[in-house]
């Protein structure tokens, strides 16, 4: 299609189409080009969209916008009138004259001219039948919908799209802004009950929509689901799942953790693929049982937690591939996990199930380590008196355990909670507070604590140099690509005039807001390379521990901040990380949690279940444990650490 065609304001790609536009309108103008058909008007159109969003070439004088702008508008006055004397008789042949990619801006001005009070709902009805309009498209239009509600609902309950239509407008995560969706009044909730019904009940439903259907959370159900039709959607994925997965094997993920007493070094791992080993040594183990050593085993032998005491198996959209984070559907309100998240979760339960069992053998109780820590070493390391936990006791059956261990760290969380607010813990005040606990409200004893990215700059800064997305990473040169403009800086000398002139305006971007540099050979350069390692943490981690960096450092993120470019938090826990917890315990957030917190506080697990399922839920309360011990005694040596700067 060689017409005008108007995409977005954003679209990177609109020179040839802008250079279109000044040439048909100067058509027109000359009288070489009259409008004859429906293809002729939307083209206009689409000109006239171009001059309203203000998208011109930068050579353009203002005597040239003007004179385009006054010519399109003039011209636009014969689209108007021949789109509204559309009626009855000439719907259905003038809509079929109309190119493909001009479909949406039919309906467009078919709305906004209010073509509909011509075409009379018996006559619409026939259109709809016999036409190859689609339901997404009429849909997007608020006035059609309304003006032909009744029909409109009728073809959603048998058009076999209107679900993939519900879910994508409440259910369905976007990556990028859409285009809103309108539904008729008359559509009923009973109505979508009985479209997601009976799409369950089909012969072939898509195994990513009944997931979808199968995970709508009551409480958040913009579409009136009642629960019995979520478990037979929920039946039904698994019945698919199961068909799916004998026929095909599907991707294959290894991950082993062992212990070798013939082992001399602390630990030897090996990654291929979608494989990961890791072998310990018993002799470390064996010739370090002090509690303090068995601890700190968790941060630097299994790295549960990176050098900032940040939870290394939260999920980070930056180890997310381009197919998990824009191709895959996913619920809007479900937690993500991507493949390197699955991958590190599996290795810390291995990791924590092997070390669990290694220290058994040796006749010491992780339980008794974790209680040590609370009750004996933050009172001697810092003068934090009073701390309580009981964790379960080794006689206890596994579903015993899960039923007890919540309590526990609840208990001690809240304690901490006290103890941050008033510098002691008083018992008596904490049976009095019958608050539930919020992750995210968890006090610290630091202020200033954690930098968050913030606002548009940050936004732009980071998908400009680390996005794979952003059109930086090629480099024309060596017709070589890079994963994004940062590696590409790293590895190679790039002169200012190498780019290419469509890329010019962002790299001026990142030299006017201080990030880039152009030195006196005209090679770009980072502005300061403290700065972007900053970025690259928050781009890499979502989060940096303000504490942690140098007094450099510090300065150059309250720059950051006096620029609205990040912000601060103090809290016990990361976003990420009281995320995490979220999907762990409940669902409170997210749709497709593990719940484990309600399943054994709030219902009776059943007690024929596999004691296997109960002691795997156990180890994954324990890991949670782990965390939230870590952070706490980070806490506390990041708060004295604080003291001895002043």
């Amino acid at each position: 299609m060689n017409r005008v065609k108007y995409y977005s304001s954003n679209d990177l790609m609109y020179g040839s189409n802008l250079r279109r536009c000044k040439t048909l309108i100067d058509q027109y103008d000359v009288g070489s080009r009259v409008g004859i058909d429906i293809n002729d008007m939307i083209e206009l159109y689409n000109a006239k969209k171009y001059l309203d969003n203000k998208i011109y070439f930068i050579d353009w004088t203002e005597e040239i916008v003007g004179n385009l702008r006054t010519a399109v508008n003039k011209y636009f006055a014969a689209v108007a009138k021949f789109v509204k004397s559309i009626d009855s008789n000439s719907l259905i042949s003038i809509y079929s004259e109309v190119e493909f990619n001009y479909r949406n801006d039919f309906w467009e001005l078919f709305d906004k001219l209010k073509v509909y009070v011509n075409i009379t709902e018996e006559s619409f009805q026939k259109f709809m039948d016999i036409s190859k309009v689609t339901l997404h498209e009429l849909l997007k239009c608020k006035n059609i919908t309304d003006y032909y509600g009744r029909i409109i609902r009728e073809k959603m309950l048998i058009d076999t799209s209107t679900v993939q239509i519900l879910l994508d407008k409440y259910e369905i995560k976007h990556k990028r802004e859409r285009e809103p969706i309108y539904f008729p009044e008359e559509l009923s909730y009973s109505d979508k009950e009985i479209i997601i019904s009976n799409y369950i009940d089909s012969k072939d439903p898509n195994l990513n929509y009944l997931r979808l259907i199968a995970n709508i959370q009551s409480s958040k159900d913009k579409l009136g689901i009642s629960p019995k039709t979520i478990l037979r959607a929920k039946r039904k994925a698994e019945e698919q799942e199961r068909k799916f997965f004998e026929e095909n094997s599907g991707i294959q993920m290894e991950t082993s953790v062992s212990f070798s007493a013939l082992q001399d070094e602390e630990v030897i791992m090996s990654s291929e693929e979608n494989s990961i080993s890791a072998t310990y040594s018993t002799k470390w183990v064996d010739n370090n049982f002090d509690y303090a050593t068995l601890l700190n085993n968790f941060i630097y032998l299994f790295e549960f937690v990176d050098m900032q005491m940040r939870c290394t198996f939260v999920n980070k959209t930056s180890e997310m591939g381009v197919f998990e984070r824009f191709l895959l559907t996913t619920s809007q309100n479900a937690y993500d996990m991507s493949f390197a998240f699955e991958q590190k979760n599996s290795l810390s339960m291995l990791q924590m199930a092997a070390y669990y069992e290694q220290l058994l053998r040796n006749n010491i109780r992780l339980e008794a380590v974790i209680e040590w820590f609370f009750e004996e070493y933050l009172s001697m390391e810092f003068d934090a008196r009073n701390f309580k936990v009981t964790l379960p006791s080794a006689n206890s059956t596994y579903l015993e355990k899960c039923t007890s261990i919540m309590p526990a760290l609840e208990s001690v969380l809240k304690q901490f909670t006290l103890f941050v607010e008033d510098g002691h813990i008083d018992f008596e005040l904490l049976e009095i507070r019958s608050e539930h606990l919020i992750y995210k409200s968890i006090p610290s004893l630091v202020d200033k604590k954690f930098v968050y990215g913030f606002g548009e700059e940050f936004k732009t800064v980071i998908f400009l140099l680390f996005s794979d997305q952003s059109g930086l990473g090629y480099y024309d040169k060596t017709e070589e690509s890079y994963s994004n403009f940062y590696e590409l800086l790293l590895k190679r000398e790039l002169k200012i005039g190498e780019i290419p002139d469509y890329n010019l305006s962002k790299i001026r971007w990142l030299i006017e807001q201080n990030y880039l540099l152009i030195n006196e050979e005209e090679i770009i350069v980072f502005y300061d390379n403290h700065l972007i390692v900053i970025l690259y943490d928050l781009y890499r981690n979502d989060v940096v521990v303000y504490w942690k960096y140098s007094n450099k450092g510090r300065l150059l993120i309250d720059e950051l901040k006096n620029k609205n470019v990040v912000e601060y938090e103090s809290s016990l826990f990361t976003r990420p990380e009281h995320n995490y917890i979220n999907y762990i315990l409940n669902k409170s957030q997210f749709n497709n949690g593990l719940d484990l917190r309600n399943r054994y506080s709030h219902t009776q697990p059943n007690s024929g279940e596999d004691e296997r399922i109960h002691n795997q839920n156990y180890l994954i309360f324990l890991r949670l444990f782990i965390i939230a011990l870590i952070k706490i005694n980070d806490d506390f040596c990041t708060a004295d650490e604080i003291k001895n700067y002043v």
